[in-house]
């Protein structure tokens, strides 16, 4: 039988008297300092209190109109104080170093995982999830109970936690699918829709840390005049609704969009969902997107899964997903697909490696990979990737330096760039291109790119294309070609001196690819080449040895590199910017992937694209599961880092696309305008 999310909280809600119970009894509890691991005991036993006194304030005044804005900040501060890479991260217990220095490796992982979990009891408290607040005073109490008997056995302490976090694991999936799908899960959508968003309290009904750039970025966007920001709304929902009929597809069958913006926006994502509501969308929002006070700390805990990833966790979590999703079907069918905004321009981070945080085992990597690959297999059985689309849409952040005004003023100038206009100007390039066997990429000066990406064979020149003319629908700004790449023949060295993957920063990153597979890769983050290695491996290939090159892209949006350039803001961009401003790889799955087997005509001219798939995708109607990466990262290689882009046609005969650094395909010369501006 079906579960709604009413039903799930009604069950949720009946853990509050258990949890009322178990919170009386952890005020009541004296903690000695001769406890084994008491300082465990100890910070945890605060921490609780400190969520549980926010908690009673919201649930005394759920818009927090009786709490002066200078009280929350201070509550949000002191809440997050022990995150703070200045001040406090040294010696919290959320830091690998600290906890194991304290209580030796295993133990000292382990505590460091459960206590940064108690860290979320905010957000538990939020969405009445009495459940999981019942939970954890559970695995509380028993490792209390186990440290009063003096043990310091990991492996004692380790069960009680794998015990606990098995326990009740249908419904806890169960909670996190109906929180991503269901309307009846509101509580995000209500603040952005019925809070006084000029009162900057409302921030603080999320429960997350809020850095003063969220508050800067929340009073910008409510002082921009109404009738722009309706403009840059409405842009955004028409360019979604374009990447459907571009694509052929109807979205008027389905029946929810989802809705992700980040914290300080939610003027601009109320006016977006009053959009979708007038295309008989219901939105779906899930938490508003802030960047937290400390980003090392999610990379020390991205495995903290380690603990407990085996075989017996593997096949009860695809058991229940099995379940859950054929129950939630009908929900999931009727998906549209997400709209994006996001922010660029934050501190430039590159973490600290710790051999103290917990890693994947060569054998749980390969359990990750077969967890997450049929997760998906599973959730695209009924989220039909050939009946939906997305958007995404990217704007400086207020941490981008003082000329924030001036850059969010570019960037929208970017955004609004006419459509029409570019994909007349790629075409030229993308005639060009499909005459080509092998398309050549050289890297300028010192950079060591040289690379041949194989095209497919193109049998009807009339009818069929090998790249897809990218306009601003589901990618804005406007500006790129791509194609899926033949991976036999596909060889050569990609270089790139200084990017940002994933939010994460890499120096001189290298790929090697030998049959369009990563063969070799290195990067100089640190002084030891193996860390390097390390570094890429755990953060772009894992839970892969190795990925496919999964699309080459040439991007003609060369007004974002003149800004950019103008700004010096290269290395800040976000992929969505820095993708249409070079050639890019991307390492992983196909832009098609999972609706490779649906037409895609051209909606210039109305070729079929051809190149869908590659010789590793096209091993999905055997093998699903092991025909996808899960992945798809894009690598950019920026003008200035480029000599060439060449089109080698079966003959021999080479066409220029880019020499140089400007594009010389007749009918492309306004690209070059802004190159030349650059001073």
């Amino acid at each position: 039988m079906t579960k709604t999310y009413q039903d799930l909280l009604q069950e949720l809600l009946s853990y509050k008297p258990t949890y009322t119970q178990q919170i009386k009894r952890l005020h009541e509890l004296q903690i000695s300092p001769a406890l084994v691991n008491s300082e465990f005991f100890l910070k945890t036993q605060a921490l609780i209190f400190s969520a549980e006194r926010f908690h009673q304030l919201v649930e005394a005044d759920p818009e927090l109109k009786s709490v002066s804005l200078e009280e929350l900040e201070t509550l949000n501060r002191d809440f997050y104080s022990e995150l703070d890479p200045k001040d406090g991260y040294g010696s919290s217990l959320v830091n690998p170093d600290y906890a194991t220095g304290l209580y030796g490796e295993q133990l000292g992982q382990l505590l460091c995982a459960i206590y940064t979990k108690f860290r979320s009891f905010r957000q538990d408290y939020l969405k009445q999830d009495y459940l999981t607040l019942s939970e954890m005073l559970q695995l509380y109490f028993e490792l209390y109970e186990l440290a009063t008997s003096g043990t310091q056995d990991f492996t004692a302490w380790l069960a009680i936690y794998r015990k606990i976090s098995l326990q009740n694991l249908k419904t806890k999936s169960y909670l996190q699918n109906l929180q991503r799908l269901s309307p009846d899960f509101s509580f995000y959508r209500d603040i952005i829709q019925t809070a006084d968003l000029s009162d900057l309290r409302y921030l603080y009904r999320y429960g997350v840390y809020l850095s003063e750039h969220d508050l800067a970025m929340a009073k910008f966007i409510n002082a921009y005049p109404a009738d722009e920001l309706e403009a840059i709304a409405a842009y955004i929902v028409k360019s979604w609704v374009d990447g459907f009929v571009r694509a052929r597809k109807d979205y008027r069958i389905k029946k929810y969009a989802n809705l992700m913006v980040p914290c300080g926006m939610e003027r601009l994502g109320k006016m977006i969902i009053s959009r979708l509501d007038e295309l008989g969308l219901q939105t779906l929002v899930p938490q508003p997107h802030s960047n937290g006070i400390n980003r090392q700390v999610s990379y020390d805990h991205r495995f903290d899964s380690a603990l407990i990833l085996d075989r017996e966790m593997v096949d009860m979590s695809l058991k229940y997903a099995e379940e859950i999703l054929e129950e939630l079907k009908d929900v999931i069918g009727l998906q549209a697909g997400p709209v994006y905004v996001e922010l660029f321009g934050e501190t430039p981070f590159s973490p600290d490696a710790k051999s103290s945080a917990l890693k994947l085992s060569d054998e749980q990597q390969g359990l990750y990979r077969e967890l997450t690959g049929k997760n998906a297999q599973l959730y695209y059985k009924y989220y039909k990737r050939d009946e939906v689309s997305f958007c995404i849409i990217a704007f400086p952040s207020t941490e981008i330096g003082k000329r924030f005004p001036e850059i969010f003023a570019d960037t929208l100038k970017i955004n609004l760039l006419d459509s029409g206009h570019y994909a007349k100007i790629q075409q030229h390039i993308i005639d060009v291109l499909d005459t080509a066997e092998y398309v050549h990429v050289k890297g300028n000066g010192s950079n060591e790119t040289d690379i041949m990406v194989r095209m497919h064979p193109i049998t009807d020149p009339a009818n069929q294309t090998n790249f897809e003319n990218c306009v601003a629908d589901v990618n804005i700004p406007v500006g790129e070609v791509f194609t899926s790449p033949l991976l036999t023949g596909t060889n050569g060295i990609l270089h790139v001196d200084d990017i940002y993957l994933g939010s994460l920063r890499y120096f001189n990153i290298k790929l090697q690819f030998e049959d369009g597979w990563v063969k070799d890769y290195s990067c100089t983050n640190f002084p030891n080449p193996e860390d390097g290695k390390k570094y890429i491996h755990e953060n772009l290939l894992l839970p892969h040895n190795s990925l496919p090159i999964g699309e080459f892209a040439i991007g003609t949006n060369t007004l974002a590199y003149q800004i950019a350039r103008k700004y010096d803001i290269l290395s800040l961009l976000p992929i969505l910017i820095i993708e249409k401003m070079g050639p890019h790889f991307a390492i992983g799955d196909t832009c098609f992937s999972h609706e490779e087997d649906a037409p895609h005509p051209s909606f210039v001219n109305g070729k079929e694209m051809i190149a869908v798939e590659n010789e590793h995708s096209a091993k999905r109607k055997e093998d699903p599961f092991g025909a996808y990466t899960q992945k798809h990262m894009d690598i950019t290689l920026p003008y200035e880092m480029l000599a060439s882009i060449t089109a080698i046609a079966k003959d021999g005969t080479k066409t220029d696309i880019i020499r140089n650094g400007r594009f010389v395909v007749p009918g492309t010369e306004e690209l070059n305008l802004p190159l030349d501006e650059i001073k």
